[in-house]
């Protein structure tokens, strides 16, 4: 697979005044709390907000007109009140007054003598009906739309053209930067494309640039990492990496459902039941081939489990209540000894059942492996995410450059299996 071709939001030109519509991932992890006897709504990790920050500030500085766009959660085409993307705006309106220079719009904190009433201001719409044509306020400060949850009209999961035009017809081009749902075919995302001229926001286009690495010029050995669940969103990844990685270490209630094709016995633990006769093909597949040994290297010392797949399960387990609830300290130490080997990794879905910290001590020390590899390394998933910032002194903006931090999880698992995704084309 050669890297996937795509028109850069670099390579617009005349976008001075412009109106400019950005399709961003909004989808961020809200909790609930009280707060001076009331509730609040609160965001618990803001990444997806601040990979949109490089393409909104490039906008600011072309003098661009913006309308953000985006949904939460799964409202299923109607209003529901608690997915509204009102807090998500207020927090991303604090993240850029706070962050950039409200002249220059650079990174960094505002001085003490810069005016406050030169900050950026976000206007939140509830209805698109309420934008004018190709329109944003016009004031001194720099001045964005924030539209309401898409999801809300039941058109947008339809990939609605009506709906697509009407977005359309808002702005005079189309930027999108939801890299983690450019696998649905939704309006916002798709349909839209056909009417306005599109290019690709400047995380989007790190996305592709990275997953492409990986299927096109991965340095060997090349190790998948895959745990959570959903196995039927895992399970193409991990047959197009058969014939390339050189290890599969697999873990979290995907292995359940491997090992419970090999017969073995997993209690109650969480499995697909639909999935078992694909898990066991794949197994008889690979049964007669013989794993490749890891090279000798003196100055690493650690022994091996050696299986005949090269598709690696665990060994042992943290068994709670007669469920599998983490990989144990023997998979541990031979998953651990194969990332250290590796040129380049894949992770996506954690080992074990991490929100709690006595399940969490598989996915813990693969993260801190990881993190520690010299490896070219791609990460990806919203759990795995959430798993990496549960790790002490953990800041992905102090993230060494040969780690990639992904925004998709199913949209990376479905581009690095070869397919084509809609928000792409």
């Amino acid at each position: 697979m050669s890297t996937i071709k795509i028109k850069s939001l670099k390579q617009a030109k005349n976008l001075k005044d412009k109106t400019v519509l950005v399709r961003c991932d909004f989808d961020v992890p809200i909790k609930k709390e009280i707060r001076d006897m009331r509730y609040e709504l609160s965001i618990t990790d803001d990444s997806r907000l601040k990979a949109c920050l490089p393409t909104i500030k490039f906008l600011l500085n072309k003098k661009c007109k913006i309308i953000l766009c985006g949904h939460l959660g799964r409202p299923n085409g109607k209003v529901v009140p608690s997915l509204s993307l009102e807090p998500v705006a207020k927090h991303l309106e604090k993240i850029l007054s706070s962050l950039c220079h409200p002249h220059t719009f650079s990174c960094h904190p505002r001085e003490s003598g810069d005016p406050v009433d030169n900050k950026i201001i976000i206007k939140f719409i509830s209805n698109i009906n309420g934008i004018p044509r190709r329109s944003a306020p016009r004031n001194d400060n720099p001045s964005i739309i924030f539209l309401e949850n898409l999801r809300f009209n039941p058109d947008e999961e339809k990939n609605d053209k009506t709906f697509a035009k009407k977005l359309a017809s808002l702005a005079d081009i189309y930027v999108n930067e939801a890299f983690a749902v450019s696998h649905r075919s939704a309006a916002s995302v798709d349909a839209i494309k056909k009417y306005l001229p599109s290019y690709a926001g400047l995380n989007l286009e790190k996305e592709i640039k990275n997953l492409s690495i990986v299927l096109d010029q991965s340095k060997k050995p090349l190790v998948l990492i895959i745990g959570g669940a959903k196995i039927e969103t895992k399970l193409p990844v991990i047959k197009k990496f058969l014939k390339t990685a050189d290890y599969i270490l697999i873990g979290g209630a995907v292995a359940n459902d491997f090992l419970l094709a090999q017969g073995m016995e997993v209690g109650d633990s969480l499995v697909d039941k639909d999935y078992i006769k694909e898990a066991k093909k794949i197994l008889e597949k690979l049964r007669n081939k013989e794993i490749k040994k890891l090279r000798n290297n003196k100055s690493k010392n650690y022994s091996l489990h050696i299986t005949h797949y090269p598709l690696l399960l665990p060994i042992d387990f943290v068994w709670h209540k007669n469920k599998i609830l983490d990989i144990g300290d023997k998979t541990i130490k031979n998953f651990c000894a194969i990332i250290k080997s590796a040129k380049t990794i894949v992770w996506n879905g954690p080992m074990g059942y991490f929100e709690n910290k006595k399940f969490a001590n598989g996915t813990k020390e693969i993260a801190k492996t990881i993190l520690d590899s010299k490896a070219k390394v791609i990460i990806g998933g919203g759990e795995t995410a959430e798993s990496l910032a549960k790790l002490p002194n953990y800041k992905i903006t102090k993230l060494p450059k040969n780690i990639f931090i992904s925004t998709g999880g199913g949209a990376m698992l479905e581009f690095l299996s070869g397919k084509k995704l809609p928000g792409l084309k």
